[in-house]
């Protein structure tokens, strides 16, 4: 059993969309239980964490740490600043305004993917999902020839991106469908390696640098004197 005083290893997730697709309300939903359907719309980027384990392994506890980007077109310049050193892109649209939402997610998968190719170790890129929110509202349509082509445009999709896209998934931040599963499904697929890396790293002497600062300046005294 894991050192509860330790610090727990820090994962980031930053969520991007259009503006108004529900990328805060699926945040809130996730980290509070809660949904307003008056949320304002998120200025440049919120930051909040959230300690967090699947149900499989209930101790194998992570730090979340999920920006949540915003929307608007004039914000796009700061967003690749806030997926920096991300590890997880959960890359939303609404399924309620299908044909508008998922042209911007489609640019964002673009750039992610422009941006893992530009890392030297491709173990550094990014991981992405594709998350379709208010699936409350489309389930709920009379149009089930429309249903079927939206469904029949995201597989499409999918199979082109399969290199790229690690999954996808339907979310309803109204009644919390498909949430808590999207964030274990995260939670489950980080590797060993990488919580056994941070560990490793905490018992490590913190002093070391320091000692070595000291020792340094010592000799460039002595050398000088």
């Amino acid at each position: 059993m894991l050192n509860s005083s330790q610090p727990l290893p820090s994962y980031k997730v930053v969520v991007l969309g259009e503006s108004s697709v529900g990328k805060t309300s699926l945040v809130h939903r996730f980290t509070s239980n809660k949904f307003n359907n008056h949320t304002s719309n998120t200025i440049g980027a919120a930051f909040i964490t959230k300690e967090f384990s699947s149900t499989k392994e209930p101790e194998r506890k992570i730090n979340l740490e999920i920006w949540d980007t915003a929307g608007q077109e004039r914000y796009r310049s700061l967003t690749p600043m806030y997926y920096r050193n991300a590890k997880v892109a959960l890359v939303c649209f609404d399924l309620s305004n299908f044909e508008n939402t998922f042209i911007t997610a489609k640019y964002w998968i673009e750039q992610l993917n422009l941006n893992n190719s530009s890392t030297i170790n491709n173990d550094d890129g990014i991981e992405i999902r594709l998350v379709g929110t208010k699936s409350d509202l489309i389930s709920s349509s009379e149009d089930e020839g429309n249903k079927s082509l939206i469904n029949n445009e995201i597989d499409s999709f999918l199979h082109n991106q399969k290199e790229t896209i690690k999954a996808y998934n339907e979310t309803s931040s109204k009644n919390g469908t498909g949430i808590v599963e999207l964030f274990e499904n995260i939670i489950e697929n980080i590797s060993e390696e990488y919580i056994k890396n941070h560990y490793e790293m905490l018992k490590k002497p913190k002093d070391n640098n320091i000692g070595s600062m000291l020792q340094s300046r010592s000799n460039f005294s002595s050398s000088c004197c």
